[in-house]
């Protein structure tokens, strides 16, 4: 654990946050999610793995940056790695369809495989959102649509980026390497 947080905090910048102190803060495997299905999230199908997890939105210039998401999907699905959308319509309300719009629109225009939880709320926090104020504060919700958290293989919140971070920058990827 210790290489991500000196890495992170050699990455500090507006951009990015580094999460000190992950393995004190509550696993993500603690809790238990709803799939975009409406479904218990299997959380044995993504314990001991490295996530992504990303605020989508359909409607929002940071929209492409779901090729991209799919991109890195492919690229580590392999080597322990998956990326975790969660769509949101609290910024701009582009995300204004129901669940089985968004998933649907996510899987044919789109192309991505990765799993979706159902639409979360960060006004309301539930689930998702909620993890994220028990992993890492208030501070670190989402500011606007594509916010990123990486968790480590623990289920431990250890970095995240703002929207203008491409899921494929060098910063991201090398973070994902450094703890797959």
């Amino acid at each position: 654990m210790a290489s991500i947080l000196q890495f992170g905090k050699s990455l500090f910048s507006a951009r990015h946050t580094s999460i000190t102190d992950a393995a004190s803060r509550p696993s993500f495997y603690d809790r238990q999610f709803t799939d975009i299905k409406g479904q218990p999230l299997n959380m044995d199908q993504l314990r001991n793995k490295v996530i992504l997890l990303v605020n989508t939105a359909s409607e929002c210039g940071y929209t492409p940056q779901l090729y991209t998401l799919q991109e890195l999907q492919d690229k580590y699905k392999d080597r322990g790695f998956t990326v975790l959308g969660v769509p949101c319509n609290n910024f701009g309300k582009q995300e204004p369809g129901d669940e089985p719009q968004v998933c649907s629109l996510y899987e044919s225009k789109f192309k991505t495989s990765f799993p979706l939880t159902t639409k979360q709320d960060k006004d309301t926090p539930t689930e998702v959102f909620q993890w994220i104020i028990d992993a890492g504060g208030k501070d670190i919700l989402p500011q606007w649509n594509f916010h990123k958290y990486l968790i480590d293989r623990q289920g431990h919140l250890v970095a995240a980026w703002n929207s203008r971070v491409k899921p494929t920058d060098e910063e991201i990827t090398k973070a994902i390497e450094a703890i797959l």
